[in-house]
């Protein structure tokens, strides 16, 4: 089945800003049968792909009964295929891995796609009239977190058999969307989509030959790839080079050490250099303490790699696709964007390129830290499933995810490899990093029209200084919606 052209540019305009999109569409309904900052130094070494790990489900046979998923536009891919094999690596490992949950349980899945406005109208609205429509749904995190704040979805912990310790659910997942140790919201390998979203830094060889740089692959696993080097790198690169007298973004020559797009790099950035706006106490409650040291320390890094190193920073919608054909046309040394990028814009780049991982505030730093765009859908039950069916739920949702694990992540990864997409094998190790490293915070998920985009609002100003005042500015506001967040999560517990 193929949507209209508003769903591509859904998609599109998704994985580079979502807080654009098209026009709300009928919904479409199918079943498919194949169908603070770390101290110690820590050298990061690639963490190898387990394959084929046993997901530890019982044997059942559900009699042929349907598994209702309803999800977004951008996320489709996820889970909706066509019913049959297409040549696509990623469609077709999609399909192979609904199939093989259906033969094994003996279910049909049953998939209902719209915007992601509508899924969360829908969900809400059935919950509240108390319909069971549906067993699983995707929903977009930002505009679906509402689901969770109005008591609308469950707590994982009331299925029983998905297992969050698991490695292909995020390890940093209830970071930002637990409380008390109840998990409302999920994500991991389950989603390819969130994976092709999570943020990354591209750099062209091209311009490191010229200037006779090593690329920076060692310094990531050596864990030294850091601002200070990224800032290094970039210093003195940003160039007028047609001689107009400045550093143009509509120029055909002019040089940049980065472009970047305000929707993305102010938070890549900060939760790459150990940033989290929302805390979390001893039994799992959130509150909100403002770290002006340490944020006030991690935007002067921010600050000096596009301000004041001349990044090509844009902050109009109307222009983000000039931050990418900048990178393109090889006028750029780096670019931050996401790991779907590269299939979507870079086929045709003449200059070879390479991927990183966003860099470390410092060396001291334990782990990369990789920032997951707010488009992604995550995956959440609505508490109209019975406690009955719970069993049921838990079980399909851990095998869709353990069998992405071994099947769709494997083919999203050698997807992402191609030829035209990344020219060598160490990317391969960096990829690995960036999407197992991937942080959440509660503030951007829930309060991305305050506390959680300061850092994106004080360098549209170009902004120097600031941060205590910004963070300070939004203490009683963002208290007061933390409350409610944990008082929604409590009632949910009672369902």
């Amino acid at each position: 089945m193929k949507k209209v052209l508003c769903i591509v540019f859904a998609l599109l305009l998704a994985v580079t800003g979502f807080m654009t999109g098209c026009a709300e569409q009928k919904p479409v309904t199918t079943d498919t049968t194949a169908a603070e900052t770390d101290t110690g130094v820590d050298t990061v070494t690639t963490e190898p792909e387990e394959t084929k790990a046993p997901d530890g489900l019982p044997e059942a046979d559900f009699g042929g009964r349907t598994f209702r998923i309803i999800t977004t536009q951008v996320s489709e891919k996820d889970v909706f295929t066509e019913d049959h094999l297409t040549a696509d690596p990623l469609h077709d490992a999609v399909y192979t891995r609904n199939l093989n949950v259906e033969e094994r349980f003996k279910i049909k899945l049953d998939i209902t796609v719209d915007s992601y406005q509508a899924v969360t109208n829908r969900v809400s609205r059935a919950v509240k009239s108390g319909s069971d429509e549906y067993d699983l749904c995707f929903a977009h995190m930002v505009n679906g977190a509402s689901l969770a704040q109005n008591n609308y979805v469950l707590p994982f912990e009331k299925l029983p058999y998905v297992d969050v310790s698991k490695p292909w659910w995020d390890k940093d997942i209830g970071n930002g969307f637990s409380i008390r140790n109840n998990l409302m919201m999920l994500n991991g390998d389950i989603s390819p989509t969130s994976f092709s979203m999570t943020s990354c830094l591209y750099f062209n060889k091209n311009m490191f030959d010229k200037h006779d740089l090593q690329y920076p692959y060692q310094l990531v696993r050596d864990g030294k790839w850091t601002f200070d080097r990224l800032i290094e790198y970039t210093k003195d690169i940003s160039q007028d080079m047609d001689g107009d007298g400045k550093i143009s973004r509509d120029s055909d020559a002019d040089v940049f050490g980065l472009t970047a797009y305000f929707l993305n790099v102010p938070y890549s950035f900060y939760y790459a250099a150990g940033g989290m706006l929302i805390t979390k106490d001893d039994d799992d409650v959130p509150y909100y303490e403002p770290q002006i040291e340490r944020d006030t320390a991690i935007y002067a890094k921010i600050y000096e790699t596009i301000i004041t190193n001349k990044s090509n920073f844009e902050t109009e919608e109307a222009y983000e696709i000039n931050t990418i054909k900048i990178f393109v046309d090889g006028r750029a040394m780096f670019y931050d964007a996401n790991l779907g990028h590269s299939e979507q814009f870079m086929r045709e780049m003449d200059n070879d390129y390479g991927i990183l991982p966003e860099p470390k505030f410092n060396e001291l730093q334990t782990d990369y830290q990789s920032f997951v765009n707010g488009a992604i859908s995550m995956i959440c039950v609505p508490t109209t499933v019975r406690e009955q069916n719970r069993e049921y739920v838990s079980i399909i949702i851990e095998a869709l995810a353990s069998e992405a694990y071994n099947i769709v992540t494997p083919a999203l990864k050698e997807n992402i490899l191609k030829r035209r997409m990344t020219r060598d094998a160490e990317s391969a190790d960096m990829i690995d990093i960036i999407v197992r490293h991937r942080v959440f915070d509660m503030a951007y998920a829930n309060m991305y029209d305050g506390i959680g985009s300061f850092v994106r609002d004080l360098l549209r100003q170009r902004s120097e200084t600031g941060v205590s005042a910004k963070l300070n500015s939004y203490t009683k506001q963002t208290q007061k919606k933390i409350s409610n967040i944990v008082k929604a999560f409590d009632e949910s517990l009672k369902k």
